[in-house]
């Protein structure tokens, strides 16, 4: 058992077989485990994995779909001894201002980071309601951006912060009008004409026209139902950090930052997103976006931050999927990040991917990592998936033929033919002379005849003929993988088997890129 931090890419980390080892080359290019529902994708290869990862000392973010995950990780740091490690986040006790470590870390020039950051937040809340509209408005999206691009410099210039009460405030407060800007009861009860004074003196002139203009020519001058909605928009979804435990989590003081991570903490997010609906999904993405871009910058920090390996953990992952992760996906390796991705299928990820062509987002996900283990499995495009995968090869199929048969010929004929016939002539002749004559000839004819005969044949054949032909196929067909793979429980001696996967590699047991592995539950 490894008790120390592994740092060496070529640490080993997981045994396959006898002679094929999962090191932590492998593990930073990312691991996606599929397989159906008692499947043991969770209970097998998920928890050697997890394993694995808690005895070579890696820091670590796991986020939480169902209840139960919580204790399930409690108890896996209990059994490898990185219980102290441990850090659980649910929103009642801790929390992690967003905005502020963004500022934080970006200093004054973080204004754009700090708008995507909100965007981000936009994109999870739409993506998280159970009646998502569509993602690819990018009129909206635009608009959206625009008006953070004016409110956050004026609001953070005023209060030397950036709150979501405060940037709420300040839109909420916007002119409707240019000559409202003008109108001095307007002036004296608008949260946005305050934070324009008290920002004057630390803007720049181009810049404090520029934004003046902003709000004065272009969104005052706005449609009022488009001007309605582009704040509606972006109010519905902001507002909900306004109340409740999502306040106190990300609004209020930051005592979990990403960074922990990077010196072994394994930060628990027990927010499930079953029990805490799109509230716990919407927290748990935010906290995931803000530590990927964390990790992805750590690079640039002191040695002791960089050489730690960390992983992220997703057990249900479509719930907690965006349109950054394939991003961070391609670029984690690195920054020593080991993502491991587990779900049921495709169409799992399919119906959870927000915006328009959600199936070529999920592969384009999905191709990032290099590990696939596939469980047993009932969904028929998911194996499909699989087996094409693995890829195909040149099979020898062996052919042979057998025949035998008789003919058996029987036959009989039989004729008779008959003939008959007469014939008679008379006649005289007289000459001249004294001389005379006379003569006469007659005849008959008759005959008969009659022929039979009969045939018999018989005749047999037997033969045989044996070869084989080549020809192209699955190296494991698609029905396999619903078919030989063990799912643990008393039936299976509580072991569960799985293909695992892994692009560029040949391993020793099995003379190709996939082997048949085998896990203990």
């Amino acid at each position: 058992m490894m008790t120390t931090r592994a740092s060496d890419l070529d640490t080993r980390l997981l045994k396959l077989t006898k002679t094929d080892y999962f090191t932590l080359r492998d593990a930073v290019q990312g691991v996606c485990v599929l397989g159906g529902i008692g499947s043991g994708k969770s209970s097998g290869s998920g928890k050697a994995v997890a394993g694995a990862y808690l005895r070579a000392g890696m820091g670590g973010l796991v986020l939480c779909a169902k209840p139960e995950e919580a204790d399930l990780w409690r108890s896996y740091c209990k059994q490898h001894g990185r219980t102290a490690s441990l850090v659980e986040f649910d929103g009642t006790r801790q929390g992690f201002n967003f905005l502020a470590w963004e500022m934080a870390r970006q200093g004054d020039g973080g204004l754009n980071s700090v708008i995507e950051c909100l965007m981000r937040v936009l994109e999870m809340a739409r993506a998280a309601s159970p009646s998502a509209g569509r993602a690819g408005d990018h009129f909206w999206e635009d608009t959206t951006r625009q008006v953070l691009r004016n409110a956050i410099p004026v609001v953070y210039a005023a209060t030397g912060n950036v709150t979501i009460d405060a940037l709420l405030r300040f839109v909420r407060s916007a002119p409707r009008s240019p000559d409202e800007m003008k109108d001095s009861a307007w002036q004296s009860q608008s949260y946005f004409f305050e934070c324009f004074i008290g920002a004057m003196p630390h803007l720049d002139n181009a810049s404090g026209e520029r934004i003046a203009a902003y709000w004065r020519n272009d969104f005052a001058t706005l449609d009022p139902k488009t001007r309605g909605n582009i704040v509606i928009s972006l109010t519905t979804a902001l507002d909900r950090f306004n109340h409740g435990w999502l306040k106190r989590a990300f609004c209020a003081d930051t005592t979990v930052p990403p960074e922990l991570t990077f010196h072994g903490a394994i930060i628990l997010l027990n927010m499930p997103a079953l029990t805490r609906n799109e509230d716990g999904i919407i927290a748990q993405q935010l906290y995931k976006y803000m530590w990927q871009r964390a990790v992805l910058a750590r690079n640039a920090l002191p040695p002791l931050q960089q050489q730690r390996p960390v992983f992220l953990w997703a057990d249900e992952a479509q719930y907690f999927i965006n349109s950054y992760d394939a991003e961070f996906l391609s670029t984690a390796r690195g920054s020593r990040a080991c993502p491991v991705f587990l779900s049921q299928s495709l169409p799992t990820y399919y119906a959870k991917m927000s915006g328009e062509n959600s199936r070529d987002r999920v592969h384009h996900l999905l191709g990032n990592f290099a590990t696939r283990i596939w469980h047993n499995n009932a969904c028929a495009e998911t194996n499909e998936w699989a087996a094409k995968t693995i890829g195909r090869s040149l099979h020898q199929r062996g052919t042979f033929s057998e025949n035998e048969g008789s003919n058996t010929s029987l036959g009989m004929n039989r004729g008779e033919n008959k003939n008959s016939g007469s014939q008679s002539s008379s006649g005289g002749s007289s000459g001249s002379g004294g001389q005379g004559g006379s003569s006469w000839s007659s005849g008959t004819s008759s005959g008969s005849g009659d022929q039979w005969g009969d045939n018999r044949g018989r005749g047999a054949s037997r033969g045989s003929s044996w070869g084989y032909s080549e020809q192209m196929d699955h190296l494991i067909e698609p029905a396999a993988f619903g078919r030989m793979l063990k799912t643990g429980g008393p039936d299976h001696r509580n072991r569960v088997s799985a293909v695992w996967y892994q692009a560029g590699r040949s391993f020793q047991s099995s003379g190709g890129n996939a082997l048949l592995a085998e896990f203990a539950q």
